[in-house]
């Protein structure tokens, strides 16, 4: 069966729309991907859309990814889709998982949840022209009835998942000049392996999934709770991590750092991380970037062994310093706890390339003296370090877009949200200080 999956976002790395094309493949389907390479708040262009459309002219199934702030795009490509093809479009990723029956005003079908299972069983139906009904985590419409199936449990096994599909023979990716064409290794390095912190070519993969925490602003508050039967985390054998890392350098040896970007690596066991580092360094020894470090996870030993193995690039979530706020996030643990962390990783400065601190800005519950006491925090802080400065977000089915819709802080079309930018920051005086301040940490301690 002849399927076409899409990807909205503006690099091609995509690891969650490669491993639903891995999956389909594994099971023998024709399984293509287009990387319709975009910022969220840029429409396509029709000529754009229309190369896309003579690709998939023959699928017999399509797939979006969507986050809720790339809803619009979906939305338009969705709509031309239908004016070409008769193929059902069925929409996947956490904005149809969370608002599932607001996306099948638009698309034919959402998958709730994590897709490699459900998409697969899916696309095996309609191939044999069976009923659908009973596919865990596929809601659709017929007869103008949403019909609704339960939720499937989460992916116990990581290790059942094949890696992310990285053959670029059956890729495609939207260039800058506005055509679309066949990846080629040429453009596989520019689009997917340019490497945020210096290096020539970055890999990004997930060793696990899920979050122990739940935060206010973010979609594992919703997720946590819809998946409470699931374990929160789920991590993947050492083993299953390292091979994958091993054929990634194998096939593209332009690839010169391995990224981690999910939440919960640092819960892996000291011992699971001494096995991981001597495996790494032996198997692999690339560079190593970690996003997603909690000050409640990390340790020296566990951090040591790491940098020992490779490790060049930290990035850690503080978000604020101030007691009402940290409530509000649900962010319960001390500022003693996060200095703690940030000597810890201090300590090893001469080793790390770059240490990154997440901060969110642009709080309305907050007051300028809350404000305040982050960024005086902020300056007690050893450098180097730089700041991720984020401007709060409200994303739906979360407890914050709930509490903001009922202080009266969100109103009138509530869809306008999803084009709002979590790099824009609103122009008050403090946030032009911690902007200061980041733009100093950046001159005054270089890592590179």
């Amino acid at each position: 069966m002849k399927i076409t999956l899409i990807s909205l976002y503006p690099d091609i790395l995509a690891v969650g729309v490669r491993s639903l094309c891995a999956s389909l493949k594994n099971k023998g389907h024709d399984a293509s991907i287009i990387f319709l390479r975009n910022e969220f708040d840029r429409f396509y262009k029709d000529a754009a859309l229309d190369e896309a459309c003579a690709l998939m002219k023959d699928s017999e199934l399509i797939g979006i990814s969507l986050m809720t702030n790339f809803f619009h795009n979906a939305v338009q490509v969705t709509q031309k889709i239908k004016k070409s093809t008769k193929a059902p479009v069925v929409w996947g990723g956490i904005h149809p998982t969370i608002m599932p029956e607001e996306c099948l005003e638009h698309s034919d079908m959402v998958c709730l949840g994590e897709g490699e299972e459900s998409l697969v069983e899916l696309a095996g139906k309609i191939e044999r022209a069976e009923d659908i009904r009973n596919v865990q985590g596929i809601w659709f419409k017929r007869g103008g009835e949403i019909i609704k199936t339960p939720l499937r449990p989460l992916i116990a096994d990581l290790g059942s998942i094949p890696y992310p599909d990285c053959d670029y023979e059956s890729q495609y990716a939207l260039n800058d000049d506005g055509h679309i064409s066949r990846l080629n290794e040429k453009l596989l390095k520019q689009y997917m392996f340019t490497g945020t912190y210096k290096f020539a070519g970055t890999y990004m993969t997930l060793p696990t999934r899920g979050c122990p925490f739940g935060c206010s602003y973010c979609c594992n508050n919703t997720l946590n709770k819809m998946f409470l039967a699931n374990a929160a985390i789920r991590k993947r054998s050492i083993d299953n991590v390292v091979k994958e890392l091993e054929e990634v350098k194998a096939r593209m040896p332009y690839v010169d750092c391995i990224w981690f970007e999910d939440d919960s690596f640092f819960d892996y066991s000291l011992d699971e991380i001494k096995d991981f580092c001597v495996q790494y360094k032996n198997r692999v020894g690339l560079a190593l970037e970690i996003h997603g470090i909690s000050p409640v996870t990390i340790n020296k030993e566990k951090l040591s062994c790491l940098v020992d193995a490779g490790l060049k690039v930290v990035r850690m979530g503080i978000q604020t310093a101030n007691g009402p706020t940290k409530k509000l996030y649900k962010r319960n643990y001390p500022n003693h706890m996060i200095e703690k962390a940030v000597i810890l990783i201090n300590g090893f400065k001469d080793k790390l390339k770059m240490i990154f601190y997440d901060i969110i800005i642009d709080n309305p519950w907050e007051t300028d003296d809350q404000l305040a006491e982050t960024l005086m925090f902020l300056s007690t802080l050893p450098p180097p370090y730089s700041l991720n400065i984020f401007s709060l977000a409200f994303y739906p089915g979360t407890e914050l877009y709930d509490a903001a819709v009922k202080d009266g802080i969100i109103k009138g079309d509530l869809k306008e949200l999803y084009r709002q930018s979590y790099h824009s920051h609103k122009k008050t005086y403090l946030n032009r200080l911690r902007s200061e301040e980041h733009t100093s940490e950046l001159q005054s301690h270089s890592f590179i």
